[in-house]
């Protein structure tokens, strides 16, 4: 199956497109480890994606740093609000109040307002630094998988990739990551 799986790949012209070209080999990152799932989130914005239903044109990612879970949402604005309605309906109300968040210093994830509530709830702030994206690797290495996989599909389902999106998201909860012997969704399931 496994090799079915790449043989098909390698002759999709979408795959092979948008593809992670490896030039040069990859330096070491330090690693961030969290102490038990769902208690360190990385969070980010990808996105101007092209126009779909409702006026959405970005995703808001989430993972969680132990299992590798990801938790998105498409938005049509980027707001303080939007973010805050993401990590209560599917990090709290799902998994219980994270610990630590990790994110850039964009202003959705360090107004006033979310920083306030974020004291509220014990949850500690992150920020990665403008310059150095990496800081949030785990969230930078999802972002890109989701967008190569929203490219591939775009003319398919005539850029309405929101819709597409959904489809095809449980693709990263199935996979095991590396060094884990247990793939994200056995692991929130067996929660």
């Amino acid at each position: 199956m496994k090799q079915d799986a790449r043989y098909l790949v390698n002759k999709c012209k979408k795959c092979q497109k948008h593809t992670t070209l490896t030039h040069q080999p990859a330096e070491p990152l330090s690693v961030m480890l969290s102490p038990c799932p769902f208690s360190k989130w990385g969070m980010d914005i990808v996105g101007p994606f092209p126009l779909a239903s409702e006026q959405r044109k970005f995703l808001l990612v989430a993972i969680d740093y132990f299992t590798k879970w990801v938790e998105t949402e498409p938005l049509a604005r980027i707001t303080e609000g939007e973010v805050m309605k993401l990590i209560w309906e599917n990090i709290i109300c799902r998994f219980g109040s994270p610990r630590e968040l990790i994110s850039d210093n964009g202003q959705q994830f360090q107004g006033r307002m979310i920083q306030d509530w974020c004291v509220g709830l014990h949850i500690k702030q992150r920020f990665t630094s403008v310059s150095h994206p990496q800081a949030n690797g785990q969230v930078e290495v999802t972002n890109r998988i989701l967008v190569q996989g929203i490219k591939k599909r775009l003319d398919k389902v005539g850029g309405n990739w929101v819709e597409e999106f959904t489809s095809g998201h449980i693709g990263p909860h199935l996979e095991v990551p590396q060094g884990k012997a247990l793939s994200p969704w056995y692991m929130e399931q067996k929660q």
